[in-house]
């Protein structure tokens, strides 16, 4: 099963898609925000929170296809967004002009190693804003795999802690 979870920024999607799996014996949490001290406080708010409910985190940025996820294990991957900039926008300063191809693959070897994966990905479509070329292509190729996983599975949007289109009901987190 595939689901993505979208929302906008502070919205619960994240609290909602960790509860999705709390019943799954084998947890990842596939975490793709790279850890320097920009990021530092919020990827400690995001592992204090998930503490004790029994995930194995995997801190990988890019490159799926060399992961090695076992048997029988759900994945929460944390978050589509940064997978898409960390190869798109490249630490050498280039911009990865195959990057919805890359992140395509690194998300089918995902799809091909577990059979209950739940992707979590911002909602950025709403400003009304102009941006600059890069920020424009970055926003075109993050729909266009949003629509590329919808394609794969079940969309769910949370929106102030409520999740709309979970197949079971409506419901607060």
């Amino acid at each position: 099963m595939i689901r993505l979870i979208i929302g906008g920024s502070g919205s619960g999607k994240s609290d909602y898609a960790e509860q999705l799996l709390k019943d799954s014996h084998k947890k990842i949490y596939l975490a793709t925000m790279p850890h320097n001290d920009a990021n530092y406080s919020r990827i400690e708010r995001h592992i204090r929170r998930r503490v004790d409910k029994g995930f194995v985190t995997i801190e990988k940025s890019r490159d799926f296809a060399q992961l090695e996820i076992p048997h029988g294990a759900s994945v929460l991957l944390e978050d589509l967004p940064n997978l898409l900039a960390n190869e798109m926008f490249l630490l050498n300063g280039t911009v990865n002009e195959n990057a919805y191809e890359t992140v395509e693959a690194d998300l089918t070897a995902l799809m091909e190693q577990t059979d209950d994966l739940v992707i979590v990905t911002d909602d950025i479509f709403c400003s009304g804003m102009e941006y600059d070329i890069f920020t424009e292509k970055y926003m075109q190729i993050l729909g266009e795999l949003q629509a590329w996983i919808a394609g794969r599975g079940t969309v769910i949007e949370v929106i102030a802690g409520i999740a709309i289109g979970d197949s079971d009901e409506q419901r607060k987190i």
